[in-house]
């Protein structure tokens, strides 16, 4: 009798272990949130510059659409016509995530910018007024360009560049390859240019691992090729630097034809 029961409290162990494995799983596989449903704008504004400043959701062009399950930037707009920029943005802001999504160019151009590359963009922790172009840091998405950062209109990183690099724009070396300390950022926008080009034809994959004010990571078609760390805007007065935690997360609309596709979060645990 002792013996039997030992082995049903061992095959009862067992069950109860697999069955916590199993939740363990489905837990892990079920951090990832979609922000875009696949079948319309829940959860996010439109905002286009052309309708006059922090006007949300106004688009009689059909700029911003969904089809077949993908956000179609500019799709009805006649190639080469004037276009209104702007951007679609989540409603809510996030602070510790990790953001992926894909894209893939159209074949449409729209002027003023009809004979450069195509080019769009993701700014997270965005605060302040809707405007084109609003405060944050931009992950490029650019073709040719993805993975650049920016700094927008008063905000401010600090990353680890080439050294040897002449021009304007630093570009990115991870400290353990020779890359030296770089704080940039003014009332402008700069420019940090990525250390490698991963795009390719087609849909691309784009993540960007945030840690609130603390560090960030761009990963183009899982290979990193850019970072920064101690993410800051200027104050209300314009003068001091002070971090910057949070905000909301856009994808720019700026005058060339692409469409994006599953967009999801998942939520990292608040640095300590």
């Amino acid at each position: 009798m002792k013996i039997a029961t030992l082995c049903f409290f061992l095959s009862a162990l067992t069950v109860v272990n697999a069955s916590v494995a199993q939740a363990e799983t489905a837990k892990s596989s079920s951090e990832w949130t979609s922000l875009f449903n696949g079948k319309n704008l829940d959860g996010f504004d439109t905002f286009l510059g052309r309708y006059g400043p922090d006007r949300l959701n106004d688009d009689p062009q059909n700029i911003v659409s969904v089809q077949n399950g993908e956000i179609h930037i500019y799709k009805d707009t006649e190639q080469g016509a004037e276009a209104p920029f702007g951007y679609f943005v989540t409603q809510k802001e996030y602070s510790h995530y990790h953001l992926r999504f894909e894209y893939r160019w159209g074949e449409k151009k729209f002027a003023p910018r009809t004979n450069v590359v195509r080019d769009s963009g993701v700014i997270f922790h965005m605060v302040g007024p809707n405007k084109v172009w609003p405060r944050g840091v931009e992950c490029q998405v650019q073709e040719k360009d993805t993975g650049d950062i920016f700094t927008v209109y008063g905000t401010q990183v600090t990353t680890t560049v080439d050294p040897k690099r002449k021009g304007s724009s630093p570009q990115f070396m991870e400290a353990k390859d020779g890359g030296v300390p770089l704080t940039q950022g003014s009332k402008g926008v700069t420019r940090i240019v990525k250390s490698t080009t991963e795009e390719k034809e087609g849909w691309n994959t784009v993540e960007i691992i945030v840690r609130g004010s603390d560090e960030f990571t761009h990963i183009v078609n899982g290979v990193v090729n850019n970072r920064g760390s101690d993410i800051r805007e200027l104050d209300s007065n314009g003068e001091d630097w002070i971090p910057l935690k949070s905000g909301k997360i856009l994808f720019q609309v700026e005058g060339a034809e692409v469409r994006y596709r599953n967009i999801e979060i998942k939520e990292l645990p608040a640095s300590k």
